[in-house]
């Protein structure tokens, strides 16, 4: 383990990656589960918080290990083994996402035992592979030593939050503390120590998978969603229209975020990926959002107690925020702030709005009833406006955004 070539070119994501990553989007959806649970029993900003903490906890997991992995990754047996552990502890951690939300719900801290238990799990091997890497890489033993002090104390204060007596307010301000500076010393310690031998062309694809496989989840929600209506009433022209949408929000936001040129801005430039990563911690909880947003639309034609507009902010809240970030990341990444694409951000926006105002407009104030036809007229309509949104994006970039952004890329 004696570092791989951060200039390697074509770089690419392994098997063992590949598998690794499967347990972090089951880890997204049962997060997206518990969310949309937690939004149908009226407890919003409680699941709204949790959801935050989980998805900082699951991604920021999966970041320190493909950190290392991209760096370090020699495919050996004791490789192999710690990788395999650690995939065990996101199940672990997983089992804990439900106990994370009740409590957030009851007003308790969303930390919990079982979840830090199952992040313990995913954390020491990791930390044993930073150590091992220091043994064998002299060149990086300062910074490869760092990181492996710097997660074992920030997991001692994960667990410290989880089993000490402290008041709610007490423990989630030291959660977004702990959280804050796991974020900023890998940046301080790397300026200061120099970095491990991480590839920037192998990062970019790691990201951009963990994103193709999270939209499965929107696939997944979005089949949901029809079962539900197929069974409430047959098949119909609003099952026919919602699984269109659906299939469509998960086409356009794969285009939109693959219009940001990563790979080869990051192989140019290395040093734009630390805040290129950090990116990803809101896109992935957004993605993940939209699949919630789709099992919400499930639970309102299922429970008949959630209304049209709980759906409509349930699916735009995310959309938003994901277009949002994707503008943001294609700034930050290409350094360049065209004011081209904030009217195209602005367009993208305006079907989220009318999404929110339909049900008002055509009168469906009231919980959703599948034999009710304004109130499945005006949830058809909310959630086909979300889909147009992603469509306004995509045909904009294509059409005037992809030319700016050529452009860009030649001034670079």
């Amino acid at each position: 383990m004696t570092g791989r070539d951060p200039g390697e070119r074509d770089r690419s994501t392994t098997p063992l990656e590949l598998l690794y990553d499967l347990t972090y989007v089951v880890a997204f959806g049962a997060a997206a589960d518990e969310l949309a649970h937690q939004i149908g029993e009226g407890h919003v900003g409680a699941a709204l918080g949790a959801y935050a903490f989980a998805i900082f906890a699951v991604t920021w997991a999966w970041i320190n290990f493909t950190w290392f992995s991209s760096a370090y990754d020699n495919d050996d047996a004791l490789f192999r083994g710690a990788t395999l552990v650690q995939m065990l502890g996101v199940v672990v951690l997983i089992f804990g996402l439900p106990v994370s939300f009740e409590a957030a719900a009851d007003g308790g801290s969303p930390n919990n035992l079982l979840l830090v238990v199952g992040y313990v799990i995913m954390r020491v091997p990791i930390i044993g592979l930073w150590l091992r890497a220091a043994r064998q890489d002299p060149a990086h033993r300062r910074i490869t030593v760092a990181y492996a002090v710097t997660i074992a104390v920030a997991q001692v204060g994960w667990l410290l939050t989880a089993i000490l007596p402290l008041p709610v307010t007490v423990v989630v301000a030291a959660l977004v503390l702990l959280a804050l500076g796991e974020m900023a010393l890998p940046v301080v310690l790397e300026r200061r120590r120099g970095s491990p031998p991480w590839n920037a062309g192998h990062l970019a694809e790691r990201f951009s998978l963990l994103t193709l496989i999270t939209l499965g989840e929107v696939v997944a929600a979005t089949t949901a969603a029809v079962a539900a209506l197929i069974h409430a009433q047959g098949w119909s022209l609003a099952a026919v229209v919602i699984i269109a949408s659906g299939l469509v929000l998960a086409a356009t936001l794969w285009w939109a975020y693959f219009l940001i040129p990563s790979r080869p801005i990051l192989e140019r430039w290395p040093g734009r990926t630390f805040a290129w990563r950090y990116a990803h911690l809101p896109i992935f909880g957004a993605i993940a959002a939209v699949g919630a947003g789709l099992r919400v639309a499930t639970a309102a034609v299922e429970e008949e107690k959630i209304s049209v507009l709980q759906v409509a902010l349930s699916l735009a809240g995310p959309m938003a925020a994901l277009l949002v970030m994707i503008f943001v990341t294609w700034s930050v990444l290409m350094r360049s702030y065209d004011l081209t694409h904030v009217p195209l951000l602005v367009l993208s926006l305006v079907p989220l709005a009318a999404a929110v105002t339909v049900p008002s407009l055509l009168g469906a104030t009231g919980p959703i009833h599948p034999d009710d036809g304004t109130s499945l007229t005006a949830l058809v309509a909310a959630i086909a406006l979300v889909a147009l949104a992603g469509i306004v994006e995509v045909v904009g970039h294509e059409t005037v955004g992809f030319r700016h952004t050529m452009r860009a890329l030649d001034r670079r």
